[in-house]
């Protein structure tokens, strides 16, 4: 029996498209999700139950199975993607390792190693933090030479829950902040350097947190000539029904 379903609806504002998910949890542990589309229908299905994950993409035809695994030394993934239903390519999964290398008083972190045996592509994700308020993750893969870089700082106040600076050589320096106004509101901005841009997300909670109202806009920063920064990207609501 069905005990929790969630349903999310998102509206697109620049490519004029509605994606709706619904995902029905059953006691049994099986969770079930489907992705819909107003423009192709039926876009994927997903199942998951305890360590194993499974899903569909109906446009693409590629089917994906993962396996989790977490233990004292930390949590083992394991992800086979069929592309296009080509079962020749099996094995050809993509492995991760989360782990910790400190654990001691203040100082924390954690270490992601991820190899992808199709493409032959392998990356990783150091973090490091002091406190749980000071977080310092550097990242990198086999195949550049650029580091991305992100300092971070969470206070967890009303008016300041988190700021952070983010530098890739994809996006440039990107300045992000966060804020929690009022009870059931919270607000995220984000500043692109490179693209003299100004992102934004509203969510607000209602229904004692079973509904969700999300907004997002970007606006153009001075200096931005482009024009092509569209004030409302994506507006959608999320109601959870519980049994």
């Amino acid at each position: 029996m069905a005990e929790k379903v969630s349903n999310k609806s998102v509206y697109d504002l620049q490519r004029k498209e509605l994606k709706n998910r619904t995902e029905v949890k059953f006691d049994t542990g099986l969770k079930v999700g489907c992705n819909f589309s107003d423009q192709s229908n039926l876009v994927s299905v997903d199942a998951e139950r305890g360590a194993y994950k499974f899903g569909y993409d109906f446009q693409k035809e590629d089917a994906v199975f993962q396996y989790t695994r977490k233990n004292s030394a930390g949590t083992f993934k394991f992800r086979q993607v069929v592309p296009n239903m080509h079962w020749e390519v099996v094995p050809s999964p993509v492995v991760e390792l989360s782990t910790k290398l400190l654990d001691s008083g203040k100082l924390k972190d954690s270490l992601k190693l991820v190899y992808d045996f199709h493409h032959r592509f392998a990356y990783y994700t150091e973090t490091l933090k002091y406190n749980k308020q000071f977080k310092v993750r550097v990242a990198g893969d086999s195949k550049s030479t650029d580091t991305a870089l992100c300092v971070g700082y969470k206070p967890d106040k009303r008016w300041v829950k988190s700021v952070k600076l983010v530098q890739t050589a994809a996006t440039g320096p990107l300045l992000s902040y966060k804020l929690k106004p009022a009870e059931g509101w919270k607000l995220a901005t984000e500043a692109s350097l490179r693209s003299r841009t100004l992102a934004g997300s509203m969510t607000f909670k209602a229904l004692k947190g079973d509904a969700e109202l999300v907004l997002d806009a970007a606006v153009p920063l001075p200096g931005n000539s482009s024009g092509k920064v569209k004030l409302l990207r994506k507006a959608g609501v999320k109601v959870d029904f519980k049994f």
